[in-house]
């Protein structure tokens, strides 16, 4: 009798754990609870693999000036500093400057030369139609106004090009409108005209380029025209989408790496020199696997789960191995056919349903 009893109670138990497992296979979910829920067919795609890169903003070297003294003298004004905006008009800097002084001396003695010029032909010109001057007087007459005008024109154009002011001041504008970058000069300075060393540093920033660092193993992965997804240390909610437009030949001897540089628009000066960011690019592996939309991907238990949609009755949960990922697409070696339809919202709430 009891080995009777023990065979009915294993049928029991039996038939109890059959009838929970098809009632667990069975479950049905309401119109209400697979609301809101997508699904997208895998398929097979081209393996991209994604390259994590790390660089800095830098001004366009054709947008950079430096700028030098062309004459010496001591420094009495000093109008900007580091980070400010300058334009072509306002002086960086005024200088007293005893060359400045000689110039004006030059240009005042070349203004009465000019004018006694003017006057002698004028009056040779008089003498001439009254018979009184000869031809050859007249023609000396004219030919010394030619050259007292052209030296009045050269000092002119010496004062234009070193912004001479009266009482002997060399002012330094900016030959580019544009942010300072650099600035080497302060109040009471004395600047040589033979210096080597410019005063400031002026950028156009409305352009730049970000150069991001290329190690030599991922060389090969890096080409131009490529797509990169950037992202600011100062901003990391914002992607910023570029192409890259140049590779560099050099390799830093340092670092190992080589530059490739995308170039940006800048409106609102938003980007600045030396800002760290990162960038993700996508490469190509010559080679195709089945993939599914990342965010179907559930990870549990040390493992990759995908919510596999048959329908509202047959929902399945399905282990698989992921190959590789990038921010879109999960690339899927094993456990998942192409056309088959994953889950890819909701799919934690249906995951813990039917595994809880």
């Amino acid at each position: 009798m009891f080995f009777i009893g023990t065979i009915c109670s294993l049928m029991f138990v039996s038939c109890s754990s059959e009838k929970q497992e098809e009632k667990k296979g069975k479950f049905t979910f309401t119109d209400d609870q697979l609301k809101g829920i997508e699904y997208s067919a895998s398929e097979i795609r081209p393996v991209m693999g994604e390259l994590s890169l790390n660089g800095k903003v830098v001004p366009d070297e054709n947008n950079l000036v430096n700028v030098y003294p062309m004459i010496g003298g001591k420094v009495i004004d000093v109008n900007f500093e580091i980070g400010d905006l300058v334009d072509l008009d306002k002086p960086l800097i005024t200088l007293n400057s005893g060359e400045a002084r000689e110039f004006e001396k030059e240009y005042l003695a070349a203004q009465d030369e000019y004018e006694l010029a003017k006057k002698g032909y004028e009056i040779q010109l008089e003498l001439n139609k009254s018979k009184f001057s000869s031809a050859r007087e007249l023609a000396y007459a004219k030919k010394d106004l030619e050259i007292a005008k052209a030296e009045l024109a050269r000092l002119k154009e010496v004062y234009k090009v070193y912004s001479i002011t009266e009482g002997g001041k060399y002012v330094i504008k900016s030959p580019v409108a544009g942010f300072i970058l650099e600035k080497k000069v302060g109040p009471n300075m004395q600047i040589r005209s033979d210096a080597n060393d410019y005063l400031f540093s002026v950028a156009r920033l409305d352009e730049v380029f970000i150069a991001f660092d290329i190690y030599e193993k991922d060389i090969s992965k890096v080409k131009k025209g490529q797509s990169i997804r950037i992202q600011l240390l100062s901003n990391p909610d914002s992607t910023i989408v570029g192409t890259v437009k140049r590779i560099e030949n050099i390799i830093d001897p340092e670092t190992r790496t080589i530059k490739a540089r995308v170039y940006l628009k800048n409106p609102g000066y938003g980007l600045k020199p030396h800002m760290f960011c990162t960038g993700k690019l996508l490469y190509s592996t010559n080679s195709e696997m089945v993939s599914v939309n990342k965010k179907a991907l559930i990870f549990d238990k040390n493992k990759y789960f995908l919510m596999i949609y048959h329908s509202k009755t047959n929902i399945e949960t399905r282990q698989v191995e992921v190959y590789s990922s990038t921010d879109e697409f999960a690339y899927i070696s094993s456990g998942l056919s192409p056309g088959e339809k994953v889950i890819t919202t909701k799919q934690m709430y249906i995951y813990d349903a039917l595994n809880d």
